[in-house]
């Protein structure tokens, strides 16, 4: 295999616990030419000072400190700085498996390709069981062994609903795809970076194995399981409104549908949470921003509308059914 370099990008924020594991984990790969870069995202526990005890023992990480802007400028900040190939992100709560990287450039090399997705195994740490099932990445086995163009595969995992935008689940090679980069300052920025890593370049290709080898930690806290704040909602609308910039929303094409139908899921994402913010309510500004941008997808579907925009209405409507079964019902004793 050649030597090519492979840039880890690390984002850290207050994971003094977990963060040794991380980093041993990306130091002690069976693959020899790799660059750790660790962001130190204005962490205000020991992150900073382990990051130190590691950076003095081994000289292929890079610590860069920033003012705390969230996990989209770390990671930023670390694209500007790497010197690989070859991208991989890692979470500073989780870590990879010793043959990661090998295995990863191994089938880039076998199939000329140019991103490879991989699958990761979920572990519970202070979690329930239930929440845990609610978070489940398993990837589909129809989407495994394939290799074809980004296009198709989004398309692909679009229609059979097994899209996964984790940034952390595959390796890019950086020089291809350089220009992309995450929306800064907004939650769910993976739906938007991925797919924006599949979708522009009509010509790249990849390919997605079966080998289980980014371990996700679910924790109390961490954003996957924290409550739902506003800014969760602003997060659905900002990454809707973004993927409706693409050119490939507006084509009435099979990924243009694709694309389309996936902004409408974070759509209805951003209703379903605003819901749960706000007590089953959808305040004004919110209910505008909805149906402005439904009415930008294609198709456009009014009922669709309807029912995530305007809930009143269902609600009335199933009322009315309601009181229409309990009528029919008491004709029918009397009778």
């Amino acid at each position: 295999m050649s030597s090519e370099k492979v840039s880890i990008i690390i984002p850290v924020y207050n994971v003094e616990k977990y963060l040794a594991e991380c980093l041993n984990s990306a130091l002690y790969q069976d693959y020899e030419n790799v660059e750790i870069i660790a962001i130190n995202d204005g962490s205000t526990d020991a992150s900073l000072s382990i990051l130190e005890e590691f950076h003095a023992k081994h000289q292929n990480i890079v610590i860069k400190s920033i003012h705390n802007q969230g996990p989209s400028v770390a990671r930023n900040t670390g694209l500007e700085i790497a010197t690989g190939e070859y991208i991989l992100f890692l979470d500073s709560d989780d870590f990879i498996e010793k043959h990661t990287i090998s295995t990863c450039l191994r089938n880039l090399k076998q199939h000329q390709t140019d991103i490879v997705f991989f699958s990761p195994k979920v572990f519970l740490d202070g979690v329930s069981e239930d929440i845990g099932r609610k978070l489940r990445t398993d990837r589909s086995p129809a989407l495994q062994n394939k290799s074809c163009s980004a296009r198709s595969f989004f398309v692909q995992s679009m229609t059979i609903r097994n899209y996964q935008v984790s940034a952390c689940f595959y390796v890019y090679q950086k020089s291809k795809l350089d220009n992309i980069r995450f929306h800064p300052g907004t939650l769910y920025e993976d739906n938007l970076f991925t797919t924006r890593l599949l979708l522009e370049n009509e010509k790249t290709k990849i390919t997605c194995i079966t080998d289980k080898l980014y371990n996700r930690r679910v924790r109390p806290e961490s954003i996957m399981t924290q409550k739902k704040h506003e800014k969760h909602v602003d997060g659905f609308f900002v990454i809707a409104e973004e993927l409706l910039k693409l050119n490939l929303a507006k084509e009435n094409s099979e990924t243009g549908a694709a694309l389309n139908h996936l902004i409408q899921s974070l759509l209805i994402n951003a209703s379903t949470t605003c819901k749960l913010v706000y007590g089953n309510r959808l305040p004004y500004n919110a209910r505008k921003k909805l149906i402005t941008l439904l009415l930008k997808t294609k198709p456009i579907k009014i009922k669709r509308i309807a029912l995530y925009a305007l809930p009143e209405l269902l609600t009335i409507r199933n009322l009315v059914k309601k009181t229409s079964t309990i009528k029919k019902s008491e004709n029918h004793k009397t009778l």
